[in-house]
């Protein structure tokens, strides 16, 4: 499996505390079977806690950590970045960064509610050549209420993530209802961890995984945490999904009674 949403650097953001707890998440995610992970930082404009010479010093720390503990992991450059009126402008001027250094671009809105500009600042990116990637779309308050809007930015070219927390119920049953609801809709493109830490939001996605194959199957799953991210690291295409493998949409509580084997 392939992460990639992960605050897995320390001293940039509210993500992984210090080295020590970086590595402890390395660890866990090589456990899980994750193979490759994008490291996206928070980026917000004018408000960022670390500067370009921190970041790559500690991007570059953490390779060196792997090489020295043998972990199969390859960690990947990038940002999740806050967009707004200045975020084009900055990717185009190399201060905040695609997902490893694709054409594909992880971004974000304030989990109170999306802007009002948001389709304006959307096609920005994408009339001047980035996909934007929309980070956990299933927390917007607008999506929970109406999963539908999101077919206007995927017919524009966005790519939807969600997070695999969500999928787990982690967040809460009206979220988690949402998430499914992305997965069994085709709208969702891509699950990642969004981790922040070895605790709760740690770097696992094997438990999302065996919940949405037991749901959807095979071809769904492995589209979701393998073929697409893989595609979008390489600066591909991603694969759509046109069937809905599952009929109607997820009721919350058909998680809460899965046993898993």
């Amino acid at each position: 499996m392939l992460d990639l949403h992960a605050h897995i650097l320390p001293f940039t953001d509210d993500g992984a505390r210090d080295f020590e707890m970086a590595l402890d998440m390395l660890r866990m995610a090589e456990a899980d079977g994750i193979t490759h992970i994008v490291a996206t930082p928070h980026y917000i404009c004018g408000a960022n806690r670390y500067s370009e010479e921190l970041l790559f010093g500690v991007y570059n720390r953490i390779n060196e950590i792997i090489a020295d503990n043998g972990i199969n992991i390859a960690v990947l450059p990038g940002n999740e970045v806050f967009l707004d009126e200045y975020s084009l402008e900055h990717l185009k001027a190399g201060k905040c960064m695609t997902l490893a250094r694709s054409r594909y671009v992880l971004v974000e809105f304030s989990l109170n509610g999306m802007p009002r500009n948001a389709e304006t600042l959307l096609c920005g990116l994408l009339d001047s050549g980035y996909v934007p990637v929309i980070a956990h779309a299933e927390r917007y308050p607008e999506v929970i209420e109406n999963t539908g809007l999101l077919y206007e930015f995927t017919g524009m070219g966005c790519v939807i993530q969600v997070n695999s927390t969500s999928i787990t119920g982690l967040m809460g049953r009206k979220v988690m209802k949402t998430a499914m609801n992305l997965v069994s809709e085709n709208i969702a493109a891509v699950v990642a961890s969004d981790c922040h830490s070895n605790m709760r939001r740690s770097p696992v996605l094997s438990q999302a995984y065996r919940i949405i194959s037991a749901h959807y199957g095979v071809k769904k799953v492995e589209q979701l945490f393998k073929i697409n991210p893989a595609r979008i690291i390489e600066n591909k295409d991603i694969a759509r999904v046109e069937e809905i493998v599952h009929k109607g949409r997820f009721r919350h509580f058909d998680l809460f009674n899965f046993h898993f084997r």
